[in-house]
């Protein structure tokens, strides 16, 4: 984040170094996601087309003083603590009634059945429609895989609401200090976009945060390097899986697929050697140009 502030550049995404994603993001999920942000936080208008249009590509996600993070990469949002057993449905149902959403058909999303557990439970007692994907304010976003930041978020994430330094009875992991900001950004502030104030960001107010569900960049299966340091330093940082990775790792097997990624990289199909142009360029093609799969029974869209 230092280095974007350094940069002079108005937002960033800002991903973790073992992610998995879909070879369709580029083609079709981004453009969807980034219009459903549009939708919900539209671009500062002008009463000039031409301006109008150039202020539609400049902001191509949405108003930047509307929003402060985006979890366009999770471990999963379920408005609510998970267990080892799988959600946590308390007195209070399940909605997303009372905050700001949008959902949308996206056809690279998997099959209901080939969504993670856990999200398939959300999705199910949230009506979301099959291949139906949604943008809401953030409830309880666990893991920070890819997350989009602004400018003054990411000021107040390095001055006052991530450092450990400067709360000592605060999270020591990052991804929990950013649920901590926006959750409290969710309470402290009004969640429907057409009565934001949008006052000054404040650390006492939390961080304005936007969870895409399901995520489109996932960890990829496999040791954590950051468990191994933190053991390296002496930190008790806990043993074994967490709750989500737990009850994903059955599925990630059958189906040789990440956990919520449609048609991915981890499983192989698309490696190539460093001198084997001739291969390079049919994969550029046909697997990035024309969003084939290319993987057993699955060579279209």
């Amino acid at each position: 984040m230092r280095l974007f502030l350094d940069s002079g550049l108005e937002t960033a995404l800002i991903l973790e170094d073992d992610l998995d994603w879909d070879i369709r993001l580029r083609s079709i999920q981004v453009p969807l996601a980034a219009n459903a942000v549009r939708t919900l936080m539209p671009p500062k208008g002008s009463l000039n087309p031409l301006a109008r249009q150039h202020q539609n590509r400049t902001q191509y996600w949405g108003d930047h003083s509307a929003w402060d993070l985006l979890y366009l990469g999770h471990c999963g949002d379920y408005l609510n603590r998970v267990t080892y057993e799988g959600l946590v449905f308390d007195s209070k149902p399940f909605t997303l009634r009372d905050v700001a959403h949008l959902t949308y058909d996206d056809p690279t999303m998997p099959a209901r059945y080939q969504l993670h557990p856990f999200t398939q439970d959300l999705f199910s007692v949230l009506n979301i429609p099959e291949h139906g994907r949604t943008l809401h304010r953030s409830k309880f976003p666990l893991c920070s895989f890819g997350y989009a930041v602004t400018r003054p978020a990411a000021e107040l994430l390095l001055g006052n609401l991530a450092p450990p330094q400067l709360q000592p009875k605060g999270p020591r992991a990052f991804d929990v200090a950013l649920l901590h900001a926006c959750s409290k950004g969710a309470r402290e502030t009004n969640p429907i976009p057409t009565r934001w104030a949008n006052p000054p960001l404040h650390p006492d107010r939390g961080l304005r945060c936007w969870t895409l569900n399901s995520e489109l960049f996932h960890h990829l299966p496999g040791e954590s390097e950051i468990a191994k340091i933190g053991k390296n330093l002496g930190e008790n940082i806990g043993q074994g899986l967490s709750p989500v990775d737990w009850a994903g790792q059955a599925q990630t097997i059958w189906r040789n697929e990440t956990t919520n990624i449609g048609c991915g990289f981890w499983s192989g199909a698309f490696t190539f050697k460093d001198d084997d142009a001739k291969r390079l360029e049919f994969l550029r093609e046909e697997v990035g140009q024309k969003g084939k799969c290319l993987k057993e029974g699955r060579d279209t869209l």
